[in-house]
């Protein structure tokens, strides 16, 4: 037969929650393309870590987009050369200062129907597109030889110091659960503490695929470095913290007539019924006819009744 003490200490109330780790979408960039192109050659993998300026892929500009570049090119030749008949006559009182006004304004709106088409990359017969920041290639839907038309999602490239976590909770819990909560984000198989955040969101639907509430957290800086996108783990959400009798886990029993623990008094042992609150640490909170100090059966108790004799040891 063995005995432990009856313990007063804080005994936090907690919410465990699961859920995987994804890139904030905050911190994420999407590259669309901007022109018609081929794609020529990707110099990355979906999920590669890469640095700031790492080539990604190379564009071959299509024919109908380098086309555009080459017309607007021609615009402008054309529009000079027109600016300049018209001042020519001007001098002759052949046109009159509207007419070299016009021709003014069409070579403007030529030059920038040129610059446009530069700052879109049709003028290069081949573009590599660099990375803007480092970070995780988090969606690569191309592959080299595809013909994209403008507005063809080319990559996305998420920050690997940002990121996100979706817990999922019951529902029941979720009006318990406030922006702003200290919760413990944990590895779910890698082990060790984890790194302590705050409830950044609390979503009001219930998610369709699970049929739980999603609390939202965001890891950044240093607190990110132990997570992975699409890691799963476990949050620890403390709701209060109190001072309460505890027990060790194996002290409580269950029959019909709910939980109990039996104590040890003058060398005999006395049922006392209990009710249970959280659990920290193997010690279960207890509320009861108990006083700290006294020794409950730890091992052996499922052999009592109550007012047994009992020889015990701590």
């Amino acid at each position: 037969m063995q005995t432990a003490a009856v313990k007063r200490q804080h005994v936090n109330r907690t919410i465990n929650a699961f859920g995987e780790v994804r890139p904030d979408p905050q911190s994420q960039i999407t590259r669309d393309a901007a022109y018609a192109a081929f794609v020529e050659q990707l110099d990355v993998t979906l999920g590669q870590p890469v640095h700031k300026g790492d080539p990604l892929l190379t564009l071959r500009t299509a024919p109908a987009a380098r086309a555009k570049y080459l017309s607007a090119k021609a615009q402008v030749r054309f529009a000079q050369k027109s600016l300049a008949r018209k001042k020519k006559l001007l001098k002759q009182r052949l046109a009159t200062h509207a007419d070299v006004d016009a021709a003014e304004q069409a070579l403007a709106t030529a030059r920038t129907a040129l610059a446009t088409q530069k700052a879109l990359g049709t003028g290069d017969p081949t573009r590599v597109i660099k990375a803007p920041f480092s970070g995780i290639v988090s969606q690569l839907p191309v592959q080299p030889g595809n013909e994209v038309q403008t507005g063809t999602r080319l990559f996305q490239l998420a920050r690997r110091d940002s990121l996100q976590v979706a817990l999922g909770i019951e529902p029941d819990e979720a009006s318990r659960v406030k922006k702003g909560m200290s919760i413990r984000v944990i590895p779910l198989f890698a082990g060790g503490n984890g790194v302590a955040t705050q409830v950044a969101r609390v979503n009001a639907v219930v998610d369709p695929s699970t049929r739980l509430v999603n609390i939202v957290v965001r890891l950044s800086g240093q607190q990110a470095q132990p997570f992975l996108p699409g890691m799963r783990v476990k949050g620890v959400l403390t709701l209060a913290s109190q001072s309460q009798l505890t027990v060790p886990r194996s002290a409580v029993l269950h029959d019909n007539h709910g939980d109990y623990v039996f104590i040890v008094h003058n060398g005999k042992a006395h049922r006392v019924n209990v009710k249970t609150g959280a659990e920290n640490d193997g010690r279960l909170g207890v509320n009861g006819a108990l006083k700290a100090g006294q020794q409950v059966v730890v091992k052996g108790n499922y052999e009592l009744s109550d007012g047994m004799a009992v020889r015990s040891r701590s």
